[in-house]
Formats: C-alpha cells, structure tokens, sequence
C-alpha cells in the first residue's frame, strides 16, 4: 500500500510531471483514489496539477488510448457518431497481462518480435507496474486511410484485428511442438507438465487438419469414419455398424482411425469429417498468453508512464523493448526511477512503418470472414432447401416474426416504403393469403405510422404480388431491414441469411417440440391405460385367486367337519347299552316257563274252592 509521504515524495519530482503533461496531451485522463476512480473526463494540462491532484491523496494517473480534438467535451451520453467527430486518433495499445511472471516477459518479447517483422519500427513498451507490460505503437506510424476508410475511423475495431493477427503470427511462427515440449522462439521450452503446473489443466494445443483446416475433435473411444456405398455420405461413429439414415443400408467402416496420441500426449482419436488423414498439432496461444481486449475499447484508460501502481507501490517504468527479458521489478521502483531518453509512444517519428501491419491485419480479418461467410452459405442452402419442402396449413403468428420486423410493425418515421416491400413478400412467405396481407397492412399503416402511406399504394403493391413467389431482402442487403434502421440480430438470427427463414425454422423447431411433447403425453396416456389395464387385471387375478382359496377352504372345512361327525357317530355309537332281553320278542318255547318254575308256581297258588 503507497504511503501519503512516499506519493508526495515521487510526485513532486520535476522531472515525474513533465513527463506525465507530456503523455496527457490530447488524451483524456483519469485518476484513481486507491480503489476509487476519480471523475471524468479530465486532463492534465500544467506539471503542478499532478502535485496539487497527489496531495488530494491521487495515487495513480490513466489516460485514453484515443486521441481526442476536446477530451473535456467527451460525455457517456455521446453517440457513436459524435465520438467519431471528436476522436482525432487512436494509439496502438497491448496490455499483456499474464499470472506468470516469465511467461509474461516471454509474451511481451514475441509480440514486439512479431510487430518488427510486420514492418513496424517504431515500438516503445513499459512495465504496467505490477505482472505485465505495456506494448505501444503511435498512431503516426499509421497511414491516414486503408482502403478508402480514414485510419482515424478504425477505432475500435483496427486494434483488435492488429490484436488477433499478431497472435496468428506468434502461434505459426514462434511457437514449436517437439518430443511433448512446447519451444518459444526456438529458445524458451517448457514441458506439458510445467505449463499444466503454471497455467491449469487447459487445453494448450489444438490439432487442425491440412486439408480444410478445420480442428479435430478428440474423443476418448476409438470412432470410425463410416460411408455409404450409394449415396457417399459420411459419419463418425464408435459402434460397430452404421445405418445411412437416407438409403436405409449399412455404412462401410474405415477401419483404421489414426491416432494422435504420440503428438498430444493422450491415447485419443481423431478423424476429419473431410477424409483427409494428414494433420497437424499447434499451440493455442491463448491458453496462456493473455491480450486485454477491454482495453481496446472506447474511452477506456491505461496506466501513463511514470506513474505508480496502489497494489506494488512501482512505477510504471518505460524500457528498452530490446531488453525485456532481462528487465528486473526492482528498478521500477520509485527512489531509483529517473526518466530518461526513453520515451512510451514517441511521437517524433518519420514514415508510416506500421501500414504493412495494419493493412495484413485487415486482409487476415477479411479472410477469416470470407470463410465463415461461405461455410453459412453452405448451410443456409441446406435450411433453403429443407424450408422449401415445408407446408403451412395457416398463417404462422407474429409471435416467430424475427427482431426486425417486430420493429417494423411498432412503426415508422422513415424507410416505409421499403418496409412494406420486406413485410409483403415475408407474409407471403409464412403462410399468409393477399387478402389477409392487404387487411394487416392496411391496419397497421393506419394505426402504427405517424405519417401514413397512401392507400393507393399500398394498392399498388399488391396488385401483382402473389403470396409465396418470392422472399424479402436478406439480412445483409444494406438497402433495406439494415438501411432504415431495424436490423438489431439476436443470437437465433445468427442462425440465418433471411427473415423468411428465421420465422420457418422458428416455427418448425416449435412443431418439432409440440410433436415431441405430444408423442410424449401419447406415451404417457398409453402407458398409464395399459398400468390401469394391468392394475384391473392384476386386481382380477387376485380376487379369482382369493375366492378359489376362499371356495377351497370351505371345502376343506366341509370335508373336516364330515369327519369329525362320523367320528362322533363312531363314537356315540360304541358307547351306547345292550338291549333288555324282555323287551325282545319270544319264541314259543321261551314263553314257556321251567317245570320247576310251574311246580313252585302251583303250589304256591291256594286251592280253588
């Protein structure tokens, strides 16, 4: 943390203010109270306004990368067009900034390499005063117009195509990759493990293919490259067997993937989509040198020179830019630090060394766009010919219109005409009849212009058209939806070339998500009918079940009871008496009495009289 008395101290010096005045001409400046940014815009215009701004306790001074005619006159309510007026300039500005202090300085030495072989002589840079550098170019060193397009004009833009073709530059040709080792500038080599160590686990190198320069995938099974023998088709895959989802045949198996694992260091395959088996394995330089592209942007400020940075307590020393890599923190800091003949962004320069730079900067940007264009040609002929097959039963709503002509719709105050030209022939191509067309335009002709067109011409334009029969203008003819001012992309326009289309390929994804929806809730319904079939069935089974067992049982019951009874009977009938002799019936010769008996009976008896 900077102390008052070591601030006052650096900042007094004569010589630390005239160089911060020197640097602050047409820039527009800005302080830092420790963590707090002091109001903007402002500039330094004397040497004792950078004391008397110290001993309100300022710790750091910032300045534009843009020149500016008025910086006082710069506002955040501007627009774009009123800050073009203003700008007068822009400086080439690299902010390097990297966590590694070695990597910084080896970043820093091989984009001022790549800017001396791009032609550029004049090239200052400086510590940012705590991990990174500062590399400059002024804008002297640029022609007054490329192209037909005045240099002033290519702000922000121009830095940032400088941006990304040096780091093409550095990446193809002060970057090596041998025996699993990463060589900068055929003198700063690092292994895989020392940079996973530094940096992460990222991905530092990419495998691209020599013939379309497309990058390979990686993937962790083998995949074959499969084709059909009709129709050539080609597909990636790690099963067995393909089926060509157009001929309905199997596919033919390449079946020798090529592996890359020697290269890269993994037992990975990869296999390009265009047949070629010929690759090539690069750095990435992103992965660990870091540009700040937010610097590159408007009215965005850096550390001036000479200045002290809150979290070192440093200065923001400029250097020899042949002599980074020997550059050591300890001589920033603020007792030792003498500005001297080195200056950052030198404005006494002669010739226009950086035209070659900012013209191959421009021609790479061109390049890279060509190509982006003509893979979405490729694929916007392919949506053109699927749209082309599509039906529409009704109107399609303006709920899938595209950005531009819901704007459109909200109203105009110049640009009518050609806006009813784009809505006649989109309606027509979403499925709307000319009646329902001339009615919608009508309506929103009367209701949403402040100006309305004639009726007569509205007329007009649909006494010939027929739904269908053509499409609007596409999204980049300048003459129209970007002509009045309402192309305004969101990130599904990006997807297509025309209006038309976007509302079809909207409209099909939500029928293809209906379908899916309603084949699922089929699904579930038949599946819930057959749980309920089942559930009955099941709930029939168990009571068949139940009432056998029940049915079984009082057969079983019946049975023990009819046991049990001839048990008793059994028993009841063991225990009953032998029957008494007289109550039997008597033969004749048993009703006879013994003679004895008779004897004893007679004389027993009184005589009669």
């Amino acid at each position: 943390m900077l102390s008052k008395g070591t601030l006052l101290k650096y900042y007094k010096r004569r010589e630390i203010q005239e160089a911060l005045v020197e640097q602050a001409q047409q820039k527009e400046v800005g302080t830092r109270y420790g963590d707090i940014f002091g109001p903007r815009p402002d500039t330094l215009i004397y040497p004792r306004d950078v004391l008397e701004l110290a001993l309100q306790n300022i710790t750091s001074f910032h300045c534009s990368e843009e020149i500016w005619s008025n910086p006082l006159s710069l506002s955040s309510n501007l627009s774009r067009k009123e800050l073009d007026e203003l700008r007068s300039g822009w400086d080439l500005v690299l902010d390097i900034d990297c966590p590694d202090w070695e990597f910084s300085k080896i970043t820093t030495h091989l984009f001022i390499k790549a800017l001396k072989e791009s032609g550029v002589k004049d090239i200052s840079c400086k510590f940012s005063g705590n991990k990174g550098f500062h590399i400059g170019v002024p804008f002297e060193a640029f022609p007054n117009e490329v192209g037909g397009k005045k240099t002033k004009e290519m702000f922000p833009d121009g830095p940032k195509k400088i941006s990304q073709y040096l780091l093409h530059l550095i990446s193809n040709n002060y970057v090596e990759i041998k025996e699993e080792r990463i060589i900068f500038d055929k003198t700063y080599s690092f292994g895989l493990d020392v940079l996973k160590e530094k940096f992460g686990d990222k991905k530092f190198m990419s495998t691209n293919c020599l013939k379309c320069e497309k990058e390979i995938k990686l993937n962790q099974e083998n995949t074959f490259q499969f084709i059909c023998p009709r129709c050539d088709k080609t597909e990636k895959s790690n099963s067995s067997f393909v089926q060509c989802s157009k001929c309905k045949i199997l596919m033919h198996k390449d079946e020798n993937p090529k592996k890359l694992g020697r290269q890269l260091g993994t037992d990975e395959v990869a296999i390009c989509s265009c047949g070629s088996t010929k690759y090539k394995s690069k750095f990435d330089p992103s992965s660990i040198i870091e540009v700040d592209t937010v610097l590159i942007s408007s009215r965005h400020l850096y550390r001036m020179a000479y200045s002290l940075h809150e979290k070192s307590g440093l200065s923001s020393l400029p250097l020899d830019p042949e002599q980074v890599m020997n550059f050591d923190k300890s001589e920033a800091d603020p007792e030792k630090v003498i500005p001297g003949t080195i200056k950052f962004l030198e404005r006494n320069i002669m010739g226009e060394s950086g035209r070659q730079l900012l013209v191959h900067s421009l021609d790479f940007e061109a390049k890279i766009e060509a190509d982006k264009k003509e893979k979405l040609e490729r694929v916007n002929e392919k949506k053109d010919q699927e749209f082309a097959e599509l039906v529409l039963s009704s109107p399609i709503t303006e709920d899938f219109f595209p950005p531009c002509v819901q704007l459109i719709l909200k109203g105009l105050e110049d640009g009518k005409k050609r806006a009813i030209f784009v809505l006649i022939n989109f309606l027509g191509q979403v499925g709307w009849s000319k009646m329902e067309i001339e009615l919608f335009l009508a309506k929103w002709n009367r209701e949403k212009n402040r100006e309305p067109l004639r009726e007569v011409y509205l007329k007009g334009q649909l006494h010939n058209f027929k739904p269908g029969e053509r499409l609007p203008p596409n999204c980049n003819n300048e003459a129209y939806c970007k002509g009045i001012g309402v192309c305004h992309p969101d990130a599904f326009c990006y997807k297509i070339k025309n209006p038309a289309n976007y509302t079809l390929l909207k409209w099909r994804i939500y029928e293809q998500n209906k379908e899916e929806e309603e084949k699922k809730l089929r699904k579930k319904k038949v599946k819930e009918v057959k749980e309920s079939k089942d559930k009955e069935s099941k709930d029939k089974e168990d009571k068949d079940k139940e009432d056998k067992e029940v049915k079984e049982l009082k057969v079983k019951e019946t049975k023990n009871v009819d046991v049990k009874l001839k048990r008793i009977k059994k028993k009841h009938k063991s225990n009953l008496p032998e029957p008494v002799p007289d109550l039997l019936p008597l033969s004749s010769a048993e009703a006879q009495p013994p003679k004895e008996e008779t004897a004893s009976l007679s004389s027993s008896q009184p005589k009669s009289l």
